[in-house]
């Protein structure tokens, strides 16, 4: 149960920052290529820190 909500969660996160970057991105092939860069790494950090904070709130919802 754990492994879906947290796919839902990494999903919903991905797809908002991909899609801010995408949107606010400069113009020309430069500017797409910094916001796909940007994008893949503030949603990697993003992903991590989500990770540490859903293990510990899953662990504790779904154990009580």
């Amino acid at each position: 149960m754990t492994g879906i909500i947290k796919a839902f969660v990494y999903g919903g996160l991905i797809s908002l920052i991909s899609c801010y970057k995408g949107m606010t991105c400069g113009e020309g092939a430069e500017g797409v290529g910094r916001a796909t860069t940007e994008a893949v790494v503030y949603s990697a950090i993003t992903i991590l820190i989500s990770n540490f904070f859903l293990t510990l709130f899953l662990n504790r919802v779904l154990e009580s």
